[in-house]
């Protein structure tokens, strides 16, 4: 069974991390993001995830963890 939940993390970390570029890339905006989200929501539950404005808000802190890593301080 641990395997099988593991196949789930890892589906929902790539949902977020796909969605993630996809709207810092500027291919979807902040309205298709959560139509994503809400689409997996199942999944994204595994990760303790409960709606899809909290993955909204997971995104942002990945985008900007990201930016401070690259450019070295906060927005």
């Amino acid at each position: 069974m641990s395997s099988v939940k593991d196949m789930y993390m890892d589906e929902a970390d790539t949902i977020l991390s796909v969605t993630a570029t996809r709207l810092v890339g500027g291919e979807i905006d902040e309205d298709g993001a959560l139509k994503i989200l809400d689409k997996n929501l199942e999944t994204l539950s595994m990760l303790g995830i409960e709606d899809k404005y909290d993955a909204l808000a997971v995104i942002y802190k990945m985008t900007d963890q990201l930016y401070q890593d690259v450019n070295g301080n906060k927005i």
